[in-house]
């Protein structure tokens, strides 16, 4: 009873150390009373990525041992926090396939301040079937306000590697967000799946002069990519094959190799 009663206080306890140290003892175990068992839902929620995973943990494996937590996960996926409806589709994830209402769950998940947490969403989201259906729902997001999932959807779109006209205008506008990051992303989305390559290099052409270096290095590449030469992309090249930028003079050139407009 001590035991029980030191384990659930551990539960309980302000320092994250002592909450995932608990956890780690049930996932061993694959044994919680009713009231750790509470303490360990609980947890999803939790600030620290060390007591959330390890709460995921613990309920995976207290599925393994008979525990019903599966329905008990699926009803936190309607919770009004969004850290804790991620904690539950993490652990719902480490049972076995995901239920489709984990699909919303995974597409704000990518809107997370939290890298780790973006790209564990974005793994997530691409191992669910049904992907055809994903991308309208990730072109959609193209048009959120938070930047995080603008640049994370156009990401999931180039892995998802489906393609339709919808998507190539979705991501030739993304080359115009205010974003620096979001407009990378679509470039290296739109170098992959263009399905009209001659119309993605005209709208990739006029990255050569963004304001951003990264981004004019990676339009400069993306016009190679595309393999369309059209005057107006050579015509960018020469230009940035001439300039100031050494990593933008190797990628422009690179690309007017691949035209067949290099010298």
């Amino acid at each position: 009873m001590k035991e029980q009663n030191d384990s659930l206080a551990d539960l309980r306890s302000d320092d994250p150390r002592a909450r995932a140290a608990a956890l780690q003892r049930i996932a061993a175990t694959g044994r919680a009373t009713p009231d750790e068992l509470e303490q360990v839902t609980a947890c999803l929620a939790a600030k620290e990525k060390l007591v959330q995973k390890g709460a995921a943990e613990a309920l995976a494996a207290l599925h393994r041992t008979g525990a019903d937590v599966r329905s008990r996960l699926r009803s936190i996926l309607r919770s009004a926090d969004l850290r804790e409806r991620w904690g539950a589709t993490f652990a719902l994830s480490l049972i076995g396939p995901l239920p489709s209402e984990a699909l919303g769950v995974l597409l704000e998940s990518l809107g997370f301040d939290d890298g780790d947490i973006r790209w564990a969403a974005a793994e997530l989201l691409l191992k669910m079937p049904e992907r055809g259906g994903h991308a309208a729902r990730l072109v959609e997001l193209l048009a959120s306000h938070n930047p995080r999932q603008r640049k994370m959807a156009a990401y999931c779109l180039r892995t998802l590697g489906v393609r339709s006209s919808e998507i190539d205008a979705a991501l030739c506008h993304a080359l115009t967000d205010a974003r620096s990051e979001v407009r990378l992303a679509a470039l290296a989305a739109l170098s992959r799946l263009a399905l009209d390559p001659t119309g993605a290099a005209q709208h990739v052409a006029l990255r050569i002069d963004d304001v951003d270096a990264g981004v004019r290095r990676a339009a400069a590449a993306a016009l190679g990519d595309l393999g369309r030469p059209l005057p107006e992309a050579l015509t960018a090249l020469d230009r940035a094959a001439s300039g100031a930028d050494p990593s933008l003079r190797r990628a422009a050139r690179r690309s007017l190799e691949k035209l067949g407009g290099g010298s």
